[in-house]
């Protein structure tokens, strides 16, 4: 089963992505291998600022292509570490990685 191995995470995504917004990405991954009935080698985190009542959130929504598979959730954070980008998780079966798009 993907996801089950030991897990790194590069420098770009430890340096830009706020530790609450890399929390959230792990609960996610977590929530995601006890409940879908497969986990694609390849995960995708899609990062973005939204307005809401006059304040920022934090949108993360989470898909893998096989078998089809998104889910949205908010964060609220200092606009300040609120961000805009994109991360993959690619498992190679020995372990797992959490980077950047623009690091792939």
């Amino acid at each position: 089963m993907p996801f089950n191995n030991p897990c790194y995470m590069t420098r770009g995504f430890q340096a830009e992505i706020p530790i609450e917004t890399q929390q959230m990405i792990f609960t996610l991954m977590n929530k995601a291998k006890q409940t879908l009935p497969a986990m694609d080698y390849l995960q995708v985190f899609k990062l973005a600022k939204v307005s809401s009542n006059g304040s920022y959130l934090q949108r993360l929504t989470h898909t893998q292509e096989i078998p089809p598979f998104e889910e949205t959730v908010f964060l609220v954070l200092p606009e300040d570490q609120i961000i805009t980008t994109k991360i993959f998780v690619i498992d190679d079966g020995d372990h797992h990685t959490f980077l950047l798009a623009s690091e792939y």
